[in-house]
């Protein structure tokens, strides 16, 4: 019998107000093309943290989107590895592919009615965690402003204040960092009244993420890349991670 559990970490709980126990029945055993396979989630374990952030204010999470980011641990390796797929009456559906850390979980209404199984059906024994991730969208490509970035944070708070209330949102820690991840070969500076500082520059042949706080500078500054970002993201406060872990 496998049963298996979704586990969240840190204020992720908090912002989702998700508590998952997915238990099966007694003797059941999966095969997918004659290897074996562990469950270690259900679709509707991952659709409600979709369905959760839908629910957020349209104003605070405007031109931001939910991602997850994974890794296989315990070495850190692509989480293709694990070929976790939904196990649906259609064929299994990977989640994710080759060299990309992105997530890619399709929401249709078939798979929230049917609630198929999600299973690792490879490298058994070790877990994918994802990092939950809000992105921003960067009109500009390869800059932003002080008072954009300051906006992208408020939005985030404001969500919090949604979920907790008022009161409970005083206790819990505000967003305060962007985590910028740059091209390989881009250079990432601050402008500020002409004056320019150099922050970061990727010599590397993969993008890295470099941390910001924006608060640290003022809202007439210039963030800027010589190659447009990757991708921008809300640095959320505590431990944001979600992991497919089956229980033994």
């Amino acid at each position: 019998m496998m049963i298996s559990t979704l586990r969240i970490c840190g204020l992720t709980a908090a912002l989702f107000c998700l508590s998952v126990h997915t238990a099966y029945a007694a003797d059941e055993h999966v095969t997918v093309s004659g290897k074996p396979a562990v469950r270690v989630a259900t679709y509707k374990d991952v659709a409600h943290f979709y369905e959760r952030f839908e629910k957020f204010p349209a104003a605070a999470r405007d031109g931001i989107s939910l991602h997850f980011a994974g890794e296989l641990l315990p070495d850190h390796e692509l989480p293709s590895k694990a070929r976790l797929v939904i196990h649906s009456k259609q064929g299994d559906i990977p989640l994710f592919f080759g060299t990309d850390r992105d997530m890619h979980f399709p929401r249709t209404a078939p798979l929230i009615a049917e609630n198929p199984p999600i299973l690792q059906t490879e490298s058994i024994g070790h877990n994918v965690r994802t990092e939950l991730s809000l992105r921003v969208e960067v009109p500009q490509g390869d800059r932003f402003t002080g008072v954009q970035a300051r906006h992208w944070l408020t939005q985030i708070n404001a969500c919090i204040r949604d979920l907790t209330g008022v009161i409970l949102s005083w206790f819990m820690p505000d967003a305060h960092r962007l985590k910028i991840d740059l091209a390989p070969g881009a250079r990432f500076e601050a402008v500020t009244d002409g004056h320019a500082t150099m922050l970061a520059r990727n010599e590397g042949k993969d993008p890295i993420t470099v941390m910001l706080r924006p608060q640290d500078y003022s809202e007439e500054t210039i963030f800027r890349s010589t190659k447009p970002f990757v991708q921008v993201r809300v640095k959320i406060p505590g431990d944001a991670y979600l992991t497919f872990t089956p229980d033994r």
